[in-house]
C-alpha cells in the first residue's frame, strides 16, 4: 500500500506557484504537501499503520512458536523485512505485560481489602516479658538460656494478651512446645512443667500489663512513645523538609543521610489500611522492576557471550537475550489475560506450567539458534541458569527497594 502526497498549488513556505508534478519547491526545497487532511485520510493510514504492523507481528509469533530461535538466526543473517524490530517488538510487549501485572496487583488489593473489610494493622507494639508479667524487672542479659522467665510476648493491645496468656495456662503440649523452641529452649519435661509454672503465677490483672505503653515504631530507634505523638508526626510528616527530618533522625539517636531520610518521608506517609496507598506504592515498584529488564537483557547477553563463545559478536546474544525475554513476557501475558478476565483459580493454577514451557522454550532456542548437541545445549543451560537466577534475584530486591524508598 502507497501513501498518497496531498500537494498544493503554492509552496507554503514561500509562495511560490508549483505544479501537479511539483513533489519539492524548486526556490526553497521544502517538501510540496499540504497540512489540510480530511478525516478519512488519517483513518485510512491509521487502519494502514495497524494492519502492516499486524502482519509483521504475526509473522514474528508464528515463527517464534513454531521454529525457537529462528527469528534470532533469520535476523542476525539479515532476514528482517517480514519481522517487527526486536526492541519494538519487547517493547510493545512488555507494555502489554506490565499493564496486565498491574491489573491484577489492583485486583488482588481489592479484594484483600474487601475480604476483610479495613485492615487490622498497626505499628503499634509492647514487649513484656513472663517475669515483668510476674511483678519482676525485665531480664536484659539472661544468663541462663534455660530460664523461662526471660521468655515476651508482642502485642498490640492489653486485651489481646490478656486472652492469649488465658489460653496458655491451658495450652497443651505442642502449643507449650511451640513457644519454647521460639526462644531456643529444649522441649525437656523439666522446661515444659517450669512454663507452666511460671504462667500459671501470672496474676489475672498484672502491674506492669496495666501500665504497659505502646511504642510506635518505623525503624530502627525511630520510635514515638505515645499515640498522640505519632499521630502528630503521621499528620506533619508530608510537610517536613529535609532540616525537619534531619532533626527527627537525630533526636532519636539516628544518622541523618538520604536513605533514612526517604525512608521516615515514605513510612511515614505509608497508610497500609488505604487500599489507594497500597496500589499507588506496588504500580511504582512494578514501574521499576520493568525498568531493570532493560538492565537484565544485557547481562544475560554477558552470560550468553560468555558461555556460547562461538558467536564473537556481543549484539547477536544481545538479539537473542530481547527475543527470548519477549516470549516468556507473551507467555506470562496470555497467563494473566487467563487469570484476570476468564477464571483466576485456573489462571493460578497455569504458572507452573507457564514456568516449565519457558525453560522447555529457551532450551530448545539455545539448541537451534547456537546450532549445537541437546546434551551440550542442556549442560550450558545450567550453567547460565545460576548466575541468571542470582543476577535476576539481587535486580528484583534493588527493583523492589527503589520503588519502595522513591
Amino acid at each position: 500500500m502507497s501513501k498518497v502526497r496531498r500537494k498544493s498549488t503554492a509552496c507554503l513556505n514561500c509562495q511560490t506557484p508549483l505544479s501537479p508534478a511539483d513533489n519539492y519547491c524548486p526556490n526553497c526545497g521544502q517538501e510540496n504537501k499540504t497540512n489540510i487532511i480530511p478525516v478519512s485520510h488519517l483513518v485510512f493510514e491509521v487502519f494502514e499503520d495497524i494492519f502492516h504492523f499486524d502482519t509483521k507481528l504475526w509473522n514474528t509469533l508464528k515463527a517464534s512458536f513454531t521454529r525457537p530461535g529462528k527469528i534470532t538466526r533469520e535476523y542476525l543473517e539479515g532476514k528482517r523485512a517480514r519481522y517487527v524490530p526486536p526492541v519494538k517488538l519487547y517493547v510493545f510487549v512488555s507494555f502489554i505485560f506490565f499493564l496486565l501485572v498491574g491489573m491484577q496487583n489492583d485486583h488482588a488489593i481489592d479484594k484483600i481489602h474487601k475480604s476483610s473489610g479495613t485492615l487490622q494493622f498497626e505499628l503499634s507494639t509492647m514487649n513484656l516479658t513472663i517475669n515483668e508479667l510476674q511483678g519482676g524487672k525485665r531480664i536484659k542479659h539472661n544468663k541462663d538460656p534455660e530460664n523461662v522467665k526471660a521468655i515476651g510476648f508482642d502485642f498490640t493491645s492489653r486485651d489481646s494478651l490478656r486472652t492469649k496468656l488465658m489460653h496458655l495456662k491451658n495450652a497443651s503440649t505442642a502449643e507449650i512446645d511451640q513457644l519454647l523452641l521460639g526462644e531456643d529452649i529444649d522441649t525437656t519435661l523439666k522446661s515444659r512443667e517450669s512454663l507452666r509454672n511460671a504462667l500459671a503465677l501470672i496474676p489475672a490483672y498484672s502491674l506492669a500489663l496495666d501500665t504497659a505503653k505502646p511504642n510506635y515504631g518505623l525503624f530502627n530507634n525511630v520510635r514515638f512513645n505515645s499515640t498522640a505523638e505519632y499521630e502528630r508526626f503521621k499528620k506533619n510528616i508530608p510537610y517536613y523538609s529535609p532540616g525537619q527530618i534531619d532533626s527527627l533522625l537525630l533526636s532519636k539517636g539516628e544518622k541523618a543521610n538520604w536513605l533514612n531520610r526517604q525512608l521516615v518521608k515514605k513510612l511515614g506517609t505509608f497508610d497500609i489500611k488505604n487500599p489507594e496507598n497500597m496500589k499507588q506504592l506496588t504500580h511504582a515498584i512494578i514501574k521499576s522492576i520493568s525498568l531493570t529488564m532493560f538492565i537484565m537483557m544485557p547481562l544475560t547477553a554477558l552470560l550468553l557471550l560468555w558461555i556460547f563463545y562461538r558467536r564473537k559478536y556481543y549484539y547477536e546474544h544481545l538479539i537473542f537475550s530481547i527475543h527470548i525475554h519477549t516470549i516468556f513476557f507473551i507467555i506470562f501475558s496470555l497467563i494473566l489475560i487467563i487469570q484476570i478476565f476468564i477464571s483466576e483459580s485456573f489462571g493460578v493454577k497455569l504458572w507452573p506450567y507457564a514456568f516449565m514451557l519457558c525453560m522447555i522454550y529457551l532450551i530448545a532456542s539455545l539448541k537451534h539458534n547456537y546450532n549445537q548437541t541437546w546434551g551440550r545445549t542442556i549442560y550450558k543451560f545450567m550453567l547460565m541458569s545460576i548466575p541468571y537466577f542470582f543476577i535476576s534475584l539481587i535486580l528484583a530486591i534493588l527493583a523492589v527497594a527503589y520503588g519502595f524508598i522513591m
